[in-house]
């Protein structure tokens, strides 16, 4: 820029010398187009930008920002798209997110809407609280009972009184505690509706998810596990270290969220033992928010190999897998600092709301605009179309054991 100013100098001294120095036509048209390159960077709307007039014979040299340019006739003139070149158009600098269609079903007040188009008015008493998708149709329930609504849309079957509920992973069984009594019931088969077992626990002890045939159950206290194999022999066995736990598909380990240092919280491995839920291998340590702690902001893939967990900085993916080998591979070394968590996935989804799985490879997340962005596992975000005569205070509604 500079040698470009000097010649611009020598140039109009040789042509304007009758003009006083103090005038310096050079610096003020240099000036003049600095500050329209200013203007130019910071609009956001298309304008007229006028660059700066010579001093030979009164003549002005304008420029449009528009969607058209012209090519300068004379390569020697002075213009601004000689000096700075001609503008890109503002549509092609832009992008625009790739749309899918809605892959999960969605209660809209008390009424469920299928991804087939169907409106079905929900049998309740008081609001719908909470409601799962199933192979053979979907649990709900209210004030006072938990029903399982068939897919021909018949008459729901009553499965439990005013219960906390959790779904097992393939969706053909469901856990309730109604009022101290805590039932594993068949979702699926001719025999659906009946209890597969059943045994007092404490009134407070909340179904959050299956860990192979046993259930996680939370309190005040902690979490703990009951085993339907062996329902008579529940002893309480709390574990007050575990902020979280979401179950696994298979019969080993399930995932638990632990305190870290530094306000970190940290992934680990949990077993079950004789004397509780137990925690294992630390799988990594992140600034994860503390409404990740609540059910719906957090949730496990269907296979189970991914965590998708709403954060911050967006609706991260984190590759459980690949966190136990990095675990496996630094277990006895003394680290510096916390071991980060591995991410198969960071999608920057601002102020989630709750988050489900579509399928192994796309997590949802509803927004407190009430729209919702799907997020796959490799980091590609899309806007997912919602109906258009949807109705505010609608939810996604999770689903279980079908079309993963």
């Amino acid at each position: 820029m500079t040698m470009l100013e000097d010649e611009l100098r020598e140039m109009f001294a040789a042509r304007a010398q009758t003009l006083p120095a103090a005038a310096d036509p050079a610096g003020r048209a240099i000036r003049k187009a600095r500050r329209t390159t200013r203007r130019r960077r910071t609009a956001t709307g298309t304008m007229t930008v006028f660059a700066f007039a010579t001093v030979l014979g009164g003549a002005v040299a304008a420029q449009g920002l528009g969607a058209a340019t012209t090519a300068a006739t004379d390569p020697n003139r002075v213009t601004f798209q000689n000096l700075y070149g001609a503008d890109q158009p503002v549509a092609a600098r832009q992008t625009q997110l790739p749309t899918m269609e809605l892959p999960v079903d969605l209660l809209v007040g008390q009424q469920l809407w299928t991804t087939d188009g169907q409106r079905v008015n929900l049998v309740h008493d008081g609001d719908v609280a909470m409601i799962a998708k199933v192979p053979d149709g979907w649990v709900y329930s209210d004030s006072s009972t938990v029903r399982l609504l068939p897919n021909s849309a018949g008459e729901p079957l009553m499965l439990s009184g005013q219960a906390e509920w959790a779904v097992s992973h393939d969706g053909s069984r469901v856990a309730t505690n109604d009022q101290g009594t805590m039932a594993v019931t068949k979702l699926s088969g001719d025999d659906r509706g009946s209890t597969v077992a059943s045994s007092p626990v404490p009134g407070t002890a909340a179904p959050v998810t299956f860990f192979g045939e046993r259930v996680v159950v939370s309190s005040e206290k902690g979490f703990d596990y009951w085993s339907a194999a062996a329902p008579s022999q529940y002893t309480e066995t709390w574990n007050a270290e575990l902020l979280a736990v979401f179950g696994s598909a298979g019969a080993e380990v399930a995932i638990g969220v632990v305190r870290g240092k530094d306000d970190l919280l940290c992934l680990v491995d949990v077993s079950a033992v004789k004397k509780g839920l137990k925690i294992g291998a630390k799988l990594g340590c992140g600034d994860l928010v503390g409404r990740a702690l609540i059910k719906l902001h957090a949730a496990l893939s269907p296979d189970g190999r991914l965590l998708a967990v709403a954060t911050q900085s967006g609706l991260q993916m984190i590759d459980l897998d690949k966190s136990r080998i990095n675990a496996a591979a630094s277990s006895g070394k003394k680290q510096a600092q916390v071991q980060a968590l591995v991410l198969q996935a960071d999608c920057p989804i601002a102020a989630v709301d709750a988050v489900v799985w579509s399928d192994n490879r796309t997590a949802l997340a509803q927004t407190d605009a009430d729209g919702i962005f799907a997020c796959r596992n490799d980091g590609t975000k899309l806007q997912v179309t919602l109906p258009p005569d949807v109705q505010p205070g609608w939810t996604m509604i999770p689903s279980y054991g079908a079309g993963k």
